[in-house]
């Protein structure tokens, strides 16, 4: 079959209707003619097949199939019953229900790399509620679920909710991960990272990860919270390469590790909105111990600093956040709960766990901009850029190297103030493009 040509006619002062014409031209040439009238305007789709030494039959189902086509697509994209009026629909129900309190769902999916893992499809939703709909004050709880599947098999899945309770008096927070998946061991420290290349001999292995980190909050003073958590970690190792056979810490602390400990913390919380902050500040200081008491494998300590500021350039949804994170363990810290460089959330780009150590430091300067719309006011797109670095080593005087890191991404917002995003991410001969809902920090 072959299509000779496609016209498109206006014609102004019409009928208004919809009409659809297939016609014989000559033996073995047919016509189709898609008659559409709009607002007193015509428009008319015309196209002439030519298919030698076939039936009429044959023809007439090729034409009502490409009459099909050209009528949803000029639906789809001009029309407010077609795709466009679908999604206008759509977006104006998410908004009546999100300013009315009520709980709004938004799906997603989409492909990814990451340097562990490879090509993969991500997919997942954004669950957003109110744990009161009548207090106006209190902010919407959030819970992003996301999975993935590579093209090397691995799978993954973690969940991540912040809610608020009792006009935010209360607050609980929850980080729930599974995943079955090839990884990357490059040893302890620096200088054992960068003398062990990344292949399936000498750095691949497969791991099995869960992990269950459930944080209650109280209000002490305006600003000021106290909390409670517990943090729950198994890992185990399925495959190992011969390099990593030999390594002091795996051959220290096994194939298999549960830990479990329990931990408090005291932050200071003045942002205006906590999963997509445009202006103030967030400090928060915790203390995990692990230990035999709650049947853990291994006894240490975790301390935790994490400080961020957002501030708000000219006008909103255009926003510089810095982040400053630290993390120092003692004891006997087995080697997949050291401090980790890398990942989605830490110094996009590398590897998670390239660089691990006992303790370690990043710190990430980030913009993000969200485009205006017609109206003046922020849209649904935007894009962030960064600049990074970050330090590991066995105590805070030991960090003696730092790595670089940078990397743009794409900003998409799926419900007020709440964006899907897409970061690509850059390190030291290192990459990764990542998936996933709400801010990094």
């Amino acid at each position: 079959m072959e299509i000779v040509n496609v016209r498109i006619h206006q014609y102004p002062n019409a009928l208004s209707d919809i009409s659809i014409l297939f016609e014989r031209k000559t033996l073995g040439r047919f016509a189709i003619r898609l008659t559409e009238t709009l607002n007193r305007k015509q428009v008319t789709y015309m196209c002439n097949i030519r298919k030698p030494l076939v039936g009429f039959k044959f023809c007439l189902i090729t034409c009502a199939t490409s009459a099909l086509l050209l009528l949803l697509s000029h639906f789809g994209f001009t029309q407010s019953t077609g795709l466009k009026g679908w999604l206008e629909k759509r977006s104006a129900k998410k908004e009546a229900r999100i300013a009315a309190g009520e709980p709004f769902l938004s799906p997603l999916v989409g492909p990814g790399y990451t340097p562990e893992t490879g090509l993969l499809i991500a997919g997942g939703f954004l669950y957003t509620f109110k744990t009161n709909s009548q207090d106006s004050l209190i902010q919407r709880s959030s819970l992003p679920i996301t999975a993935f599947l590579s093209t090397k098999g691995n799978v993954g899945f973690s969940a991540k909710l912040a809610s608020f309770w009792w006009q935010d008096r209360i607050r609980f927070n929850l980080v729930a991960k599974y995943s079955d998946a090839d990884d990357d061991y490059f040893g302890v420290g620096f200088a054992t990272a960068d003398n062990i290349p990344q292949s399936d001999t000498t750095s691949r292995y497969h791991l099995k990860t869960l992990i269950f980190n459930p944080h209650f909050l109280v209000r002490l003073l305006p600003g000021l919270y106290g909390g409670i958590l517990l943090n729950i970690n198994q890992t185990e190792v399925t495959e190992v390469n011969p390099v990593m056979a030999e390594d002091p810490a795996y051959l220290q602390y096994g194939p298999d590790n549960f830990n479990s400990g329990l931990g408090v913390s005291l932050g200071y919380d003045n942002r205006d909105l906590t999963v997509n902050a445009w202006k103030g500040w967030y400090a928060r200081f915790t203390a995990t111990f692990f230990g035999e008491y709650l049947q853990s494998d291994n006894n240490y300590e975790v301390y935790e600093m994490d400080v961020r500021t957002y501030h708000q350039i000219q006008r909103p949804a255009n926003v510089i956040a810095v982040k400053l994170y630290g993390r120092f363990s003692y004891g006997e810290v087995p080697y997949e709960d050291m401090t980790l460089l890398g990942g989605g959330g830490a110094l996009r780009g590398y590897i998670r766990g390239k660089y691990r150590d006992k303790s370690g430091i990043y710190f990430i300067t980030e913009w993000r901009h969200m485009f205006l719309n017609p109206e003046g006011e922020p849209g649904k797109h935007g894009i962030a850029a960064w600049l990074g670095s970050g330090s590991v080593g066995p105590t805070i005087e030991g960090m003696n190297e730092w790595v670089p890191n940078l990397g743009i991404g794409y900003r998409w917002e799926v419900q007020p103030r709440m964006n899907l995003r897409i970061d690509l991410g850059i390190g030291r001969e290192s990459s990764g493009l990542y998936f996933n809902f709400t801010e990094a920090f």
